[in-house]
């Protein structure tokens, strides 16, 4: 069976997950929601008809897109307002049930094309300059040294994974600028931090 979700329900699905989408750190908001189904539309048309992605099905990934933004418990339970909403727009149960799955493996261990779209789509937020700002921000807040934000810079662009042909792409050259930045940064604070004087 194929998903269909008319402009209707699209906008009603998105109105619902607007004011849950806030994070409890003031910090995640409905933007996180609307870039990341910006990339991951991208990476469905990068990938449309070839490659990893070819057989995603949009509005399955829109679907994923929008309620991986929800905080876990947020997340779809057999009697919750998310799972009746679902079932108001005539959404079968088959999918519902396999959204949640989708949801419960998409950091860990997605599978399907969707899932691997989303999850690309969600860690590209953590390479290049835009990940290396979260992190500085973080890192300032935490007072975190420069050198400890340096590496861990460093170790995040290492641990990234792309699963999609696409986000392989676009990542590359993100990820090189973040390691080159987090380098150059430990070779400035060697320059203008000097040592205690000893004794």
């Amino acid at each position: 069976m194929t998903l269909t979700l008319d402009a209707a329900a699209r906008k009603q699905i998105l109105d619902f997950v607007r004011p849950l989408s806030v994070g409890i750190d003031g910090a995640t908001n409905f933007g996180f929601v609307e870039r990341r189904l910006k990339i991951s539309e991208d990476f469905f048309e990068r990938g449309r008809g070839t490659g990893d992605t070819a057989a995603a099905n949009s509005d399955r990934l829109f679907l994923l897109c929008v309620f991986a933004a929800l905080p876990t418990a947020r997340r779809i339970t057999r009697d919750g307002r998310e799972s009746l909403l679902l079932r108001s727009l005539h959404i079968p149960l088959e999918e519902i049930s396999s959204l949640s799955s989708s949801l419960s493996r998409l950091e860990s261990s997605p599978k399907t094309p969707e899932e691997m779209i989303v999850h690309d789509a969600m860690l590209l937020e953590s390479v290049g300059a835009y990940g290396v700002t979260q992190i500085l921000v973080a890192g300032s807040r935490e007072r975190m040294t420069l050198a400890e934000m340096a590496r861990e810079i460093e170790e995040k662009m290492a641990a990234a994974r792309f699963l999609t042909e696409a986000g392989r792409r676009l990542a590359a050259d993100r990820v090189a600028f973040a390691t080159l930045f987090a380098r150059k940064l430990v070779e400035e604070i060697a320059e203008f931090e000097t040592a205690p004087a000893s004794g």
